[in-house]
């Protein structure tokens, strides 16, 4: 009960600071309050809230993904070469690259689950992998313009609300309901809690740790598809900013990097502040590199406010220091 108090509070903390964070903001930067902002806002919040969900079932598993940027960006060029700028083509073109995103899970969660490798070797290693790739796949070539139907979802509306806004509803309905009230979620936060007396608890540890890798491929190649959207054209680098936002926004609402806690409702508004943020420092005359301090800051201040790392590693030297020694 009492850990359930603490994730509801920091919860709270988080939406409440964005809201601070905006009326802050506003008075900094006079019309960041306009309809036209507000919107402009909650599109580029999407990008990393639907990245996002995919690093928050890998985190609460006690994993990370560092394939993401990549994974986004492979997914962008793919879809652009692939498409043609056509929309016709979006009927097996957009299937065939979210099925590419979720293969990339499966060998990320293979390596982690089953070949026991570390996750941020694992992910890291796939990610110069696909970085490769795409490059020789490319040749260095321009990608065609964005098929129209792309673009319009990621920047068109209905009436007021964005599109984009509408689908990262949906996805965060889906991906909280997944995590709060399915037999999945239950089994992830014990895995991420602890693996190892989850398995001896009947929990299949092997394929949930697996699944929370393919919905983060997934995610990633769903957001790249979008991205490309926003922004007209895909590009090689166009994910890199996604990898220390995503993990921000996930520790800002509140997960335990260490796995077994956490919720995407808080997630989001994690990615809310990171947003709210990137409109606020440049309002102040800083630069990018700046944004770079505050994300890693962030990500150090919220994991050691939880106080897990801390109770962890005292809870490691207790037992040490409590083990008889040889000959006493």
């Amino acid at each position: 009960m009492r850990s359930l108090l603490e994730g509801r509070s920091q919860i709270l903390l988080a939406y409440a600071s964005a809201i601070i964070l905006l009326i802050a903001t506003s008075f900094v930067s006079p019309g960041f309050l306009s309809e036209s902002n507000l919107r402009l806002t909650v599109i580029l919040a999407a990008f990393i809230g639907i990245v996002s969900i995919g690093q928050t079932f890998v985190v609460i598993g006690a994993g990370i993904d560092l394939s993401i940027p990549w994974v986004l960006n492979c997914a962008a060029v793919t879809m652009a070469m692939l498409a043609g700028g056509q929309d016709g083509n979006l009927a097996w073109v957009v299937p065939l690259v979210l099925f590419g995103g979720m293969a990339v899970g499966i060998f990320n969660g293979i390596g982690v689950a089953i070949a026991g490798v570390p996750p941020i070797i694992m992910t890291l290693a796939t990610n110069v992998i696909l970085q490769g790739v795409i490059l020789v796949f490319t040749g260095g070539r321009p990608t065609p313009p964005t098929p129209e139907f792309i673009t319009y979802l990621a920047v068109g509306r209905i009436g007021p609300v964005p599109v984009l806004g509408l689908i990262w509803l949906v996805l965060a309905v889906v991906a909280t309901f997944v995590l709060s009230r399915t037999v999945f979620g239950r089994q992830l936060y014990a895995v991420g809690d602890n693996a190892e007396v989850a398995r001896y608890s009947g929990v299949p540890t092997v394929r949930t740790t697996i699944a929370t890798y393919v919905i983060s491929g997934f995610t990633a190649a769903l957001a790249g598809i979008l991205l490309t959207g926003y922004s007209g054209q895909a590009y090689l680098g166009m994910g890199d900013a996604y990898l220390f936002t995503s993990v921000a926004a996930v520790a800002i609402g509140g997960a335990s990097i260490l796995g077994g806690t956490g919720t995407y409702v808080g997630t989001v508004a994690g990615a809310l502040i990171l947003t709210i943020l990137n409109g606020l420092l440049p309002a102040l005359n800083l630069s990018s590199g700046a944004l770079q301090v505050v994300y890693g800051l962030v990500i150090l201040v919220t994991v050691a406010a939880s106080g897990e790392t801390v109770q962890r590693l005292g809870q490691v030297l207790f037992r040490k220091r409590s083990r008889p020694q040889g000959g006493e």
